[in-house]
């Protein structure tokens, strides 16, 4: 049985590794397998297989080289070193952003207001608020954060801010996710958010998602672009994005850049891209574990000089 299950723990180590780094989502068959086996997971496994009982000598010495492997590139790809402290700083032109997936709170949802409060954002957004009775809680919201202006749209998009801003379009994803599209007139140059909730649909691509929440930025190089993608940042499905966006967390994030699930750094789902027009000031990821299993997303932006 040891031997069994050696052999086993070999075959999937080398096919998440294949997965990893060449075949990752592309083929139909095996992309759930893709996401379901991250660097960490599979640096694990080889961990795992470098400390089984009667493995060889061979085989241990190739399950540290694994390890090494794997664990240099997840650093490499995922920790962040935190802001660029050499930038001007100017509270006046900031602007603040807070996201969270709030994972279907039954009733008010206590976390997501001590947020709001806590870290006073211009903007903040959620996916995932609910589902019944929204009407009633966004007055409730309003009345425990004095200040600020909450609506909700059907198929779960909340929007909270304390500056002007416009609704301009909602709907479905490829007839599955949710997006909102709003204008911000209160911070300067009205500029567009694109809220996101890509749906995880087992055996459909997340590909025309995607395209369609990137579609919404109309190609505004002042535009952000902020949610649950339910895809991780290694995913070649974000080439377009990476065009004409920049991630936050990529260039200002401190720590693990993933955000899901429970405090575990295996992917990073939920994320804020930023138009040309924007430099990141700083990007910080907050878990609230006994309030949803996602990490929350708290980015400080300003425009660029011109």
């Amino acid at each position: 049985m040891l031997r069994l299950s050696l052999l086993a723990g070999w075959g999937v180590l080398l096919l998440g590794l294949l997965l990893q780094f060449v075949i990752k989502d592309h083929l139909f068959g095996l992309r759930l397998l893709y996401y379901a086996m991250p660097k960490p997971c599979l640096l694990a496994l080889a961990v795992t297989l470098l400390v089984w009982p009667k493995a060889g000598r061979q085989l241990r010495l190739a399950a540290g080289v694994v390890s090494l492997l794997l664990a240099s590139t997840w650093m490499m790809s995922s920790w962040g070193r935190g802001p660029d402290t050499s930038l001007v700083r100017d509270d006046s032109s900031e602007v603040r952003i807070l996201f969270w997936n709030l994972s279907h709170p039954t009733g008010i949802h206590q976390g997501m207001v001590d947020l709001v409060r806590e870290h006073q954002p211009h903007i903040a957004t959620f996916v995932e608020p609910g589902r019944k009775g929204m009407e009633e809680r966004c007055r409730v919201y309003e009345s425990l954060l004095p200040g600020y202006e909450v609506s909700w749209m059907p198929r779960g998009v909340l929007w909270v801010s304390r500056v002007e801003s416009r609704y301009r379009d909602r709907g479905k994803l490829e007839g599955m996710g949710a997006f909102a599209r709003f204008e911000v007139t209160g911070l300067g140059p009205a500029f567009p958010v694109v809220v996101a909730d890509v749906h995880p649909h087992p055996f459909h691509w997340r590909k025309g998602q995607l395209a369609e929440a990137l579609s919404y930025a109309q190609g505004r190089p002042d535009a952000l672009l902020v949610g649950d993608f339910n895809t991780p940042l290694e995913s070649p499905l974000f080439k377009d994005y990476r065009a004409e966006f920049t991630n936050a967390m990529e260039v200002a994030g401190q720590g693990f850049k993933e955000t899901w699930p429970i405090g575990l750094p295996l992917l990073s789902l939920d994320q804020l891209w930023l138009g040309q027009d924007w430099v990141v000031l700083e990007a910080h990821k907050i878990w609230k574990l006994d309030h949803s299993d996602h990490a929350a997303l708290l980015v400080t932006l300003r425009r660029k000089a011109k």
